[in-house]
């Protein structure tokens, strides 16, 4: 009886093709026993527990610095800056006594001291709480600087003018020769512009101070007021 080469070749290759998907699919089975065996090992002489302890050590490290970060964050934001609030209770003394003068122009030489004095406090402060470490009272000196930026007209015509670093500088021939009621909308009464920088010098004392409010403050009508009166003038600014 004759047998088909051509079916036996086929045979051959189908006998073969299966011997080798059984190979592989073995030496798989092989290679997970091994990985469950070395895992099992690993178990039982400890090294696993020493790999877990490594791995929750650093997790732990690494808690502990984002801990840290936090927290001075959280001081930046609410920290105490003894230089700005002795600055910022300086420019609030300053600024209201500007509401208590007299003004005439046989009072301008009083007036001119009032205002350089005021001046002066202004940029101690302005330095101060720009270059603040606690971020509240930097962003309140980017207010009052802004505030002062939109009465920077009427300040040029008393001789008061912006420098770039935010400071103030006064020209006394200009401000001397500025007319009375110019020089009183800028510093007296409701609404000055005086008044609202002691407004805003008095919630910078009380950022930089963890809180805690001048004992007198100047008020938007232009009087002392407790820090309590003032509080609605010092949210709206």
């Amino acid at each position: 009886m004759a047998i088909s080469l051509s079916g036996l070749t086929s045979g051959l290759g189908d006998v073969y093709s299966s011997l080798l998907g059984g190979t592989s699919s073995s030496a798989n089975s092989l290679f997970a026993s091994s990985s469950l065996l070395s895992d099992y090992a690993s178990i039982k002489n400890g090294t696993y527990g020493k790999m877990l302890k490594q791995y929750y050590a650093k997790q732990k490290a690494s808690l502990d610095e984002d801990s840290e970060t936090s927290k001075t964050k959280s001081k930046n934001k609410a920290g105490k800056d003894t230089a700005t609030a002795s600055a910022a209770s300086a420019l609030n003394k300053s600024a209201s006594a500007l509401n208590n003068l007299d003004y005439k122009e046989e009072n301008v030489d009083k007036i001119y001291d009032g205002v350089s004095a005021f001046v002066k406090d202004y940029n101690t402060m302005i330095k101060n709480s720009s270059n603040s470490s606690v971020d509240s009272v930097n962003s309140q000196a980017n207010v009052l600087n802004n505030y002062t930026y939109a009465n920077y007209k009427m300040l040029v015509k008393a001789g008061i003018t912006m420098n770039a670093d935010r400071t103030l500088s006064i020209n006394e021939d200009t401000f001397k020769k500025a007319d009375m009621s110019t020089l009183k909308t800028l510093f007296k009464g409701n609404n000055s512009y005086a008044s609202q920088v002691s407004s805003r010098a008095s919630t910078i004392y009380r950022y930089s101070n963890n809180g805690s409010p001048l004992k007198n403050t100047y008020s938007n009508s232009g009087k002392y007021s407790t820090p309590d009166k003032s509080s609605v003038i010092n949210s709206i600014l």
